[in-house]
C-alpha cells in the first residue's frame, strides 16, 4: 500500500468556525503519514465528505452539509466492525406520483378535454409537469444508498458512505483497503476482548461527549456493552 508523507499540520482537527459541535481532539494525535483518503459529493443533498485513514490506525471525517450542521471527528479504528452495511432504501412513492402526474398531463393533451388555445387549459398543463417533475426530484432527494461502518460491539453507525461515489471502482477499493486496515488495526493493538470492549466504550464516550452521537445512541451502545459476557472482567 503505499503511503504519502505529509506535515503533522496538513490535518486540521479543530472545528469549523460555525460548528454546533464541542470537537476538539485532546489527544494531539501527531499526523505522521496518511494512508489512503476517499472525498465525496453529492450535489442534490449539497454534501460533501472527506475521509482520511492515517497513521494505520486512525480515520477522520470532515463532512460539510448545508441543510445540516458541519462537524468534523476522528475515531481509532481498532473499536469498528470490520463489515460494511449496506442501507438501500428506494422512495418509490415519489416515483410513482412523478409517473401519475405524467399520465394525467398526457391524457389531459390528447383527449381533448380542455381547449389547448385556453390560458387557463395551459396552466394548468404547466402545473401538472411542474409538480411531475418536482416528484421526480424527491424520488432522488429522499432515496438512500449508503454503506456504514459501526462500532464493534456498541453497534453505533461511525463512519457513512455515499454507496459507488464518486465511482464504482474508487469506492469499492476505498472499502477494500478499509476493511483491512480495520482488521490489521486491531491485530496491532494486541488486546483480549474485555479490554476492548472497555476501549470501545472509552472511545465512545469521548465522540459523545464532543456531540459526534447522540446521548441515546451512546447508552444504548453502553447497555450492549455492559451485558456482554467479557465486560465484567474488563480493566
Amino acid at each position: 500500500m503505499t503511503e504519502v508523507n505529509i506535515e503533522s499540520d496538513e490535518i486540521d482537527l479543530q472545528p469549523f468556525e460555525d460548528d454546533t459541535t464541542n470537537f476538539s481532539d485532546n489527544e494531539n494525535i501527531p499526523v505522521e503519514h496518511v494512508n489512503f483518503e476517499l472525498e465525496q459529493r453529492n450535489k442534490l443533498h449539497g454534501l460533501y465528505r472527506k475521509i482520511t485513514i492515517f497513521n494505520d490506525t486512525h480515520c477522520y471525517q470532515s463532512v460539510k452539509n448545508k441543510h445540516q450542521r458541519k462537524y468534523k471527528y476522528r475515531i481509532d479504528i481498532a473499536y469498528l466492525d470490520p463489515r460494511p452495511f449496506r442501507n438501500r432504501v428506494k422512495e418509490w412513492k415519489w416515483l410513482y406520483a412523478s409517473i401519475a402526474f405524467l399520465l394525467l398531463d398526457v391524457a389531459l393533451y390528447f383527449a381533448g378535454w380542455l381547449d389547448t388555445s385556453s390560458v387557463n387549459f395551459l396552466g394548468l398543463f404547466l402545473g401538472v409537469l411542474v409538480v411531475s417533475i418536482m416528484s421526480l426530484l424527491a424520488f432522488f432527494y429522499y432515496s438512500r444508498d449508503r454503506v456504514f461502518f459501526r462500532s464493534q460491539y456498541g453497534k453505533i453507525k461511525l463512519i457513512e458512505l455515499i454507496n459507488n461515489n464518486p465511482d464504482n471502482a474508487s469506492f469499492r477499493s476505498f472499502v477494500n483497503k478499509f476493511v483491512m486496515q480495520i482488521k490489521k488495526s486491531k491485530t496491532a493493538k494486541n488486546l483480549n476482548q474485555n479490554k476492548l470492549l472497555a476501549r470501545e466504550l472509552q472511545e465512545l464516550r469521548r465522540l459523545k461527549d464532543e456531540t459526534v452521537i447522540p446521548h441515546d445512541s451512546y447508552e444504548k451502545a453502553k447497555r450492549l456493552i455492559f451485558k456482554h459476557e467479557a465486560f465484567n472482567t474488563a480493566d
